[in-house]
């Protein structure tokens, strides 16, 4: 057994990141245990590891073009010990988030939410990547219910105007622009394994509009998250983060709409614009908790 390619595979990074957004958003909505903040970091970490590791073994056939140095590719790691990765990481995840409720640390709905997330991940890899926007929809949503899987560990209230429902929103808006042009990059691929894009259906001029659409939108709803969080001191770093990238995001969008050679470019200056407010966010949850 590997060790190395299985972390490769489980790309603890990336869950690592997505955790500490939940932490930030259970801090946000006034959670202050850090019995509860552990689980909900450890639960949405392995549910990470779950989901990127079956997207691997589901996307191999793509991978062999699109990513040639993926562990499974290269045969670092075998198929049936990305499968027990990826069980164990899942029934454990499911497991910890009972026990919180079971303990009340946690509120029932955040395990609503995290079976959502893990439905929809799960049905992206095993087949609905291939249906045309569903593929983009699955992705937006399951990445951006990190925002609200903390905020429900604490409160069982419906949809309201309040700060983890507007990050929820931009993040999925955002990311649907990121996941269209990733569509524009992919085509050979994609093509090659029968998955359906945008950009391969109807071409990649309409996906880079689309694109550009659903990033401006959520550009356009981001002040939201400035009146919500401006109230107070720790409100300046969150919304030093939002304007920044806002003003990337734009940036992004006129030079794709005007340079034929320039969506690698977006996909990755994208992924950071909206990390600056990731980090914000995280920085602005910090602050209220030790002021």
């Amino acid at each position: 057994m590997n060790l190395r390619a299985l972390v490769k595979l489980s790309r603890i990074e990336h869950g690592a990141l997505t955790s500490l957004i939940v932490v930030a958003s259970y801090i946000v909505s006034n959670g202050r245990n850090p019995i509860s903040a552990t689980l909900l970091f450890l639960s949405s970490l392995l549910t990470e590891i779950f989901l990127f590791a079956t997207n691997d073994i589901y996307n191999i056939e793509e991978d062999r073009i699109n990513r040639p140095d993926a562990p499974l590719v290269r045969g670092d790691v075998t198929i049936m010990e990305a499968w027990s990765l990826s069980i164990i990481s899942v029934l454990i995840s499911i497991i910890l988030n009972i026990i919180g409720v079971i303990m009340n640390y946690l509120a029932p709905w955040s395990l609503l939410v995290l079976i959502m997330a893990i439905i929809l991940g799960f049905s992206y890899n095993y087949g609905l990547k291939r249906v045309i926007m569903i593929n983009n929809i699955l992705v937006s949503l399951t990445s951006s219910l990190t925002f609200i899987y903390g905020y429900y560990a604490v409160s069982s209230t419906p949809p309201i105007l309040n700060l983890p429902y507007i990050l929820f929103i931009t993040s999925f808006l955002a990311t649907m622009g990121r996941e269209l042009v990733k569509g524009v990059l992919d085509v050979p691929g994609d093509t090659k394994a029968g998955v359906r894009t945008v950009a391969n259906t109807y071409g990649v001029r309409v996906a880079i509009i689309m694109a550009v659409a659903f990033t401006l939108i959520a550009v356009a709803i981001s002040p939201f998250i400035i009146i919500l969080s401006i109230g107070e001191l720790p409100g300046l770093v969150l919304s030093a983060g939002v304007i920044l990238t806002d003003i990337i995001l734009v940036y992004i969008c006129i030079m794709i709409l005007t340079r034929n050679d320039y969506a690698g470019k977006f996909r990755v200056r994208a992924l950071g614009a909206m990390s600056i407010t990731i980090i914000a966010y995280l920085f602005f949850a910090l602050l209220l908790l030790v002021r």
